[in-house]
């Protein structure tokens, strides 16, 4: 039922109105009632309606005032307006204020009806948006409180938490999100609050290594973004586990002593990572993590340090970049000078002058 303080000087009109209240089918019941402005304004402030039904010419403190006083304290509130026929300047100043309704005298139950019906009809209105709005809310804290309980587990290296969270998180944002489009950008957000917390923990880890809201972005439907999502994540489980367990460091170790004895062979990270079972991105991240340099760089410099000891041994250049790796010689020729800071040949002439 929805509250309703009803105020004129008559009393007549009061009772009048409690009367026709009490004999209407509606969800409205009077919870008080007054026949001056400054009882009346005790009277709301104690009750605190849904609707008030004023006269505009009461003793006291005039209809009008009152609405704006009471508005300060109930600015929910609902206001309709009672009025004598010429009292036109009167209206005109309710509806600045926002009233909701307009009865003129005499009040006659048709009249009354009229109003409530569409006060009835708003005061309903406005509760299922006040439930839509209390519910988004629940979503956005479930969503904060999963995210705040999954920094948590990053930050204590909790893998299996990261994991089950994630499971939630990605449940939270589809219930809160209608469109794939929203999905999409919240998870993508969602994505680079957690990879930020893991690379503030793990200082050499490279975020870009591993999401791509262009990646996102081609993905078709709400599975497949999930998917992707959670890939990623899984990706950070691993290495959570691994930096535990110490195995990061053993895979590291057995591919440095391949790449040890196969420098001069065509080995691609996709290969290294098929060797220890790993996806190339992860693998990539890991090795710089524990090497402290890209796999193509630890790669060049091998090989480099080979090419300097083959040069010194007298063998040509050509012949040098063939056995060191590289199949195009200015291809070598160019990746010699650029890390060395000479050309082949100069180095080796460099070394027999001295």
């Amino acid at each position: 039922m929805y509250k309703m303080v009803v105020i004129d000087d008559e009393f007549i009109v009061v009772e009048g109105i409690k009367a026709m209240i009490a004999r209407m089918k509606l969800d409205f019941e009077v919870v008080g009632f007054a026949y001056d402005g400054i009882a009346a304004l005790e009277v709301v402030r104690n009750t605190r309606p849904d609707l008030v039904i004023t006269d505009i010419r009461i003793p006291g403190l005039d209809g009008l005032s009152l609405i704006e006083e009471a508005k300060e304290f109930l600015p929910d509130t609902a206001f309709v307006v009672i009025s004598g026929y010429n009292e036109f300047e009167y209206a005109r100043r309710a509806l600045t204020l926002g009233v909701k309704g307009y009865i003129d005298k005499p009040i006659t139950m048709e009249k009354l009806t009229e109003v409530l019906r569409t006060l009835e009809k708003e005061f309903e209105n406005l509760e299922q948006t006040n439930i839509e709005r209390q519910d988004t809310e629940r979503k956005k804290q479930a969503i904060n409180t999963h995210i705040d309980l999954l920094i948590h587990s990053i930050i204590r290296e909790e893998a299996d938490n990261v994991r089950l969270l994630t499971e939630n998180i990605m449940e939270d944002i589809k219930n809160q999100n209608n469109t794939i489009e929203e999905y999409k950008n919240e998870s993508f957000k969602f994505l680079c609050v957690a990879l930020g917390v893991f690379s503030e923990q793990k200082k050499q880890y490279e975020r870009e290594n591993l999401v791509s809201y262009k990646d996102i972005e081609v993905l078709s439907n709400w599975e497949e973004i999930k998917g992707y999502v959670k890939g990623i994540i899984d990706r950070v489980a691993e290495r959570i586990d691994a930096s535990k367990s110490g195995s990061s460091h053993r895979i590291i170790i057995q591919l440095l002593d391949y790449i040890k004895l196969h420098y001069n062979k065509d080995i691609g990270l996709n290969e290294l990572a098929d060797m220890v079972s790993m996806n190339p991105a992860y693998l990539s991240v890991l090795f710089k993590d524990e090497v402290g340099m890209s796999y193509i760089k630890y790669l060049t410099q091998v090989r480099l340090t080979h090419a300097k000891e083959l040069l010194l041994d007298g063998h040509k250049v050509m012949e040098v970049s063939e056995l060191v790796g590289y199949n195009d010689y200015h291809y070598f020729c160019s990746i010699f000078k650029k890390n060395i800071g000479q050309k082949p040949n100069e180095f080796k002439g460099s070394v027999r002058k001295k």
